[in-house]
């Protein structure tokens, strides 16, 4: 593959990896370039040359990716934050159709794994339910709790952005991490427009920090991890996923913020979130169809 051709498929998995319910890692199967990259990641300190070869056009096009839409994806947080919820709900369930075609695809219909995944499922929603949302802002003071929750949220973010049907930017919505996640690249952007605008560096740096070395942990410490566990034990591990869908789609609704836009809740904007949500849903369906 050539500079271009992976720079250009970094892009658009870029954008996938920003919105929740939208897995980068399936379209990377789709784009056939998942075994290259899973390759690349364990392969850096064996054959450096050969993996940063591909790594490093493919990483071009991903943060050129994030950019581009992270500003946006901000805007519709803030201002329409129902309707963004619902869209992203929308492209989790829309998910759903394509991880259990995965879990299933290796003779694994088998009672006690859709058990497996409904205990999953009450779990991320016990969470919801009696785990108070941490309220993370732009101008949150240095405090090491902060900075471990958001390492935590960049390892656990990028091992799941390694699983095809599973979307990094989830990972972040169910910790209560996207909000500050998505402001910060608007803040990048701004910082890149009028790079002498110091004022800029103290939040850039107090969210990219702990998250970046999070996310180059988790990517290096979980790849071939992740990888044993899809060879060895394939259909229990996306079972366990999809019952993790489930709960996050409950756990966007019944998160405050989803309810706390600029523009207010009224009954027309309910029926946009509701067309919002159907959007969602026939995008990721349409997804996972072509793979």
């Amino acid at each position: 593959m050539n500079f271009l051709v992976l720079l250009i498929k970094g892009i658009v998995i870029g954008v996938a990896n920003v919105v929740p319910g939208v897995s980068g890692s399936t379209l990377a199967v789709i784009f056939r370039v998942y075994d290259r990259l899973i390759e690349s990641i364990n392969c850096l300190f064996t054959d450096m040359k050969k993996s940063l070869k591909f790594l490093i056009p493919f990483g071009i096009g991903m943060v050129i990716g994030i950019l581009g839409l992270g500003s946006l994806l901000d805007f519709f947080i803030v201002n329409f934050s129902l309707q963004a919820g619902a869209f992203i709900a929308g492209l989790m369930a829309g998910s759903i159709p394509f991880i259990h075609k995965l879990a299933i695809s290796q003779n694994g219909k088998k009672t006690h794994y859709y058990v497996v995944a409904v205990i999953a499922a009450i779990a991320i929603v016990i969470l919801s339910l009696f785990v108070p949302t941490p309220e993370i802002y732009t101008g949150a003071e240095f405090s090491i709790s902060l900075v471990i929750l958001l390492f935590v949220a960049g390892f656990l973010g990028a091992a799941a952005m390694i699983i095809p049907g599973v979307s990094g930017a989830m990972v972040l919505m169910l910790l209560g991490v996207l909000p500050i996640a998505m402001h910060t690249i608007t803040l990048i952007r701004e910082y890149l427009m009028t790079p002498f605008d110091f004022e800029l560096l103290p939040p850039i740096l107090l969210v990219i920090v702990p998250v970046g070395i999070g996310l180059v942990a988790g990517i290096l410490l979980t790849s071939r991890l992740i990888a044993n566990l899809l060879k060895n034990h394939h259909s229990i591990t996306y079972f366990i996923i999809l019952g993790l869908v489930f709960g996050t789609i409950f756990a966007v609704f019944n998160n405050d913020s989803t309810y706390q836009s600029h523009a207010g809740i009224t009954l027309p904007l309910i029926v946009f979130a509701v067309i919002a949500f159907i959007i969602g849903a026939i995008i990721s369906l349409k997804l996972g169809e072509r793979d």
